[in-house]
């Protein structure tokens, strides 16, 4: 057991334990008590996966496809515990597997080569390259690693939340309210396993160095900031930052509402210089994913359907989903009963941070400090956008960006706004004031969710939730509630608590209540069942130019990464456009899923390279097909007719319109005898020519490149299937080669006659800039802190971080 726990405890204590010094050093004194909060709170949520040395991730989901499904019951799995979470594993952590696989064989991890005909890696973001809790797991397995990058996002949040609170000033106590309702907010703990949530956790902290920048106008607030800014953008969603930055906008003309037009304009510009270091600094993803972007489906679909349609409900639909602010589980639950979706609304409750934290809110909320109107502003806006409310979605849909975004995902405004007011209604208790307010607020609270179970419990019973699991949520949130109601009545009459100390311990009530309410949604998943080997996949040379498929929703994509080798298939955020246009001949598009194959004979797979495919078990190989392997799972068999990864096909028919290519692709039997392209000089389209023959032999193969020995007995045209996205490149005997649309998406290249070494690589230009720009930004703030360092040793040292300019009274300083 204690082998288990070690190596993943070990590095977050190192990690968090660096964060702390940092935070205490640069931002904000931290006491040794607010310390060990702050360090070992988050594993309330992951402790159980981080002792046993578990996995903190819905693997179940993986069980449920063969041929993991077969081997299920022996590993431990049962019934998917949140099935909403099926992006976690078929994106999230193969992306994760195919960073540390090229990083660990020595390569830029630039291109991902196991799913779908090979695909971007950084310009994709999500796979979260850039961020410093991806490097931290690397040197643990990556079953590890995913638990603790789970640990170290719960931290980043509660030590944002924490010095963004500790610095109006608040006690320790009112700041770890706040703190605590921010990291453990529902929208933190569903989405901890998708970018949004290691996006929208630095949030506070990019307010703090905001706040800092319009009051004090130095360089430690645009650090604060930068940093603020990097972590967001790091993270890899692109719309998250969209909402972060617009967000902290709103927040910086409140802070510089109160200073003076000179300040107002040094602040400005201290923003506008943190923002560029940003840009620096990140450009090294920034402008490969730029670049990627315009060519991908998703952002055809957004741009020319989406930003046009309308976003907003009817304001009678949009109240109606107002109460799982308050009853999260109104709308079900997933996993739980036929709860999946009602009314098209998805079961989980992103607006919901609770029951204690509620009442706490609303006294906040009737307390004196005017800050609470911007937080109530940020609830508002945040909720209102959640639950698509006319005019005010309407309003920001209409915005530049935000016309393509997901705009109710900014719903984690919403509950910073409930935080914050928490946070300041922690503040009231624990100055003493507000006592009665607040038993008052948790009375009614209280009856508020006992009406409110009432009122959706007929209804849930209906649609199939057990009986049991009903009544644990009812529990999760009824008993602290209870439980501080009693202990703050017991306070009132007893008066012999400190106010500090009481607030401490409604902050651990909360604690409890949300950990405990957490837990629902991440399942912990014994190590041992972290992909395990499958034996019906060992015929499969791995690193070798071959690919493989499967039938059905055998294998589901993206498991292919975790086994390192190369799925035709693939369920991807950012899908090459002229790739999707290929569908029709070779798989059947899910609506929301992976592109499925349900004929494994299909011409066009030959053509992209699939040899080895899957099958369910019970399923007859095709005529002439050999069986390589098989298991309880399924049918390892292989194609005959597979054509490889480059090849000179027999003619060569040039077509311009892609309508054409698509129909006329769908018209060929053997992709052998036959290529199309979209151009080639001195050829005419609409015109078949016959091409040079040409022997193609790949002497060398990896991610991101491939070197070919062809041998042309005339001018030649070379077809690829590697798909041609922006940043493959192409010599021929060491000169540049043009690259040509082979096939609608794919690469091919023109060889003149005699022996050639070919080399394919991808090498974003991109990403050479952004590498350069990175750098430099990097180079130039390493002189600039030396510069500093040095004088400020001349001045007898660094100066220690400032505290707010008011005076803090007994109950504030712990």
């Amino acid at each position: 057991m204690f082998a288990a726990f070690l190596p993943v405890l070990s590095v977050y204590l190192a990690v968090a334990g660096l964060g702390l010094f940092l935070a205490h050093r640069f931002v904000t004194p931290i006491s040794r008590g607010a310390a060990v909060f702050l360090l070992f709170a988050p594993l309330a949520l992951t402790g159980k996966a981080v002792f046993t040395g578990g996995v903190y991730a819905p693997l179940d989901i993986a069980y449920e496809a063969e041929p993991l499904a077969s081997i299920a019951r022996d590993a431990g799995i049962g019934n998917p515990q949140t099935p909403l979470l099926g992006d976690v594993v078929s994106q999230e952590i193969p992306w994760r597997k195919a960073v540390r696989h090229a990083v660990k064989t020595g390569h830029l991890p630039l291109w991902n080569r196991f799913i779908l005909a090979g695909e971007p890696l950084l310009a994709m973001q999500q796979p979260a390259i850039l961020h410093p809790f991806t490097w931290a797991g690397m040197v643990l397995p990556l079953a590890h690693a995913w638990t603790l990058e789970m640990t170290l996002g719960v931290f980043l949040a509660l030590l944002s939340g924490y010095l963004f609170f500790r610095d109006f000033p608040l006690s320790v106590a009112a700041a770890a309210v706040g703190a605590i309702g921010w990291a453990f907010c529902d929208y933190l703990v569903f989405w901890a396993g998708y970018p949004l949530a290691p996006g929208a956790a630095p949030f506070p902290l990019l307010l703090l160095g905001l706040r800092r920048i319009a009051r004090d106008r130095n360089a430690r607030s645009v650090g604060i900031t930068t940093a603020g800014l990097v972590l967001v953008a790091a993270a890899g969603h692109s719309e998250t930052l969209l909402h972060a930055v617009a967000a902290a906008g709103i927040w910086f003309l409140y802070c510089l509402a109160t200073e003076s037009r000179g300040a107002r304009t040094r602040a400005i510009l201290l923003s506008a210089a943190a923002g560029a270091l940003t840009l620096g600094l990140t450009a090294v993803v920034l402008l490969p994913h730029t670049e990627a972007l315009p060519h991908t489906n998703e952002f055809f679909t957004r741009s020319t359907w989406y930003a046009h349609s309308k976003k907003s409900r009817p304001l009678r639909e949009a109240i109606r989903r107002f109460p799982q602010i308050v009853i999260p589980y109104a709308s079900g639950v997933s996993g739980q009963g036929d709860t999946e979706r009602e009314r098209g609304e998805w079961g989980v409750a992103n607006a919901y941070s609770g029951t204690l934290l509620l009442a706490l809110a609303a006294v906040g909320l009737c307390g004196g400090d005017r800050r609470r109107w911007i937080f109530l502003l940020f609830a508002c806006l945040g909720f209102s956008l959640w639950a698509a409310v006319p005019v005010v979605t309407d309003a920001v849909s209409a915005l530049p960006l935000f016309d393509i975004a997901i705009n109710e995902r900014l719903v984690f405004l919403g509950c910073f706004g409930v935080a914050a007011l928490a946070a300041l209604g922690a503040e009231e208790l624990a100055r003493d004031r507000k006592r009665i307010a607040f038993a008052v607020s948790l009375a009614v609270t209280l009856a508020i969710v006992w009406a409110g179970y009432e009122g959706v419990a007929a209804r849930l019973a209906g649609l199939g939730m057990p009986a049991a699991f009903r009544r644990s949520l009812f529990l999760a949130q009824i008993v602290p509630l209870a439980a501080a109601l009693l202990f703050w009545v017991f306070r009132m009459a007893r008066r012999s608590l400190p106010p500090v100390a009481a607030v401490a311990i409604l902050a651990a009530i909360l604690l409890a209540e949300r950990a405990v309410e957490g837990s629902r949604l991440y399942p912990v998943i014994p190590n041992r069942s972290f992909y395990p080997h499958l034996s019906v996949l060992d015929p499969i040379p791995r690193g070798q130019p071959w690919r493989m498929a499967a039938v059905g929703f055998t294998f589901t994509p993206n498991v292919s990464a975790m086994y390192e080798v190369e799925d035709v298939r693939g369920y991807e955020a950012m899908t090459y456009r002229p790739l999707v246009d290929t569908y029709p001949l070779w798989c059947t598009v899910q609506p929301i899923s992976f592109n499925r194959v349900d004929d494994p004979t299909r011409p066009f797979l030959s053509f992209l390279n699939v040899r080895y495919v899957l099958t369910p078990p019970g399923w007859p190989p095709p005529p002439g097909w050999k069986s390589l392997a098989s298991s309880a799972g399924g049918q390892l068999v292989e194609n005959p007719g597979v054509l490889p990864r480059a090849f000179a096909p027999r003619q060569v028919r040039l077509e311009s319109d892609s309508s054409r290519q698509i129909a006329l692709l769908g018209g060929i039997s053997d992709f052998a005898t036959l290529g199309v392209v979209t151009r080639i000089p001195g050829f005419v389209s609409g015109t078949t020519v016959p091409n040079g023959a040409a022997s193609v032999a790949i002497t060398a193969y990896d991610a991101g490149r491939m070197v070919l020995d062809v041998n042309a007995k005339s001018v030649a045209l070379i077809g690829t299937s590697i798909t041609s996205w922006p940043g493959w490149m192409a010599s021929v005997d060491g000169s540049a080669a043009d690259l040509f649309e082979f096939n609608r998406a794919f690469l091919a290249f023109v060889v003149p006659t005699g022996r050639h070494t070919v080399v394919l690589r991808y090498l974003p230009r991109s990403f050479l800039a952004g590498a350069a720009i990175s750098g430099l930004t990097i180079l130039l703030l390493a002189g600039w802190a030396v510069r500093r360092s040095r004088a400020a040793r001349r001045a007898g040292g660094l100066p220690l971080p400032r505290r707010d300019a008011e005076v803090e009274s007994p109950a504030t300083v712990v």
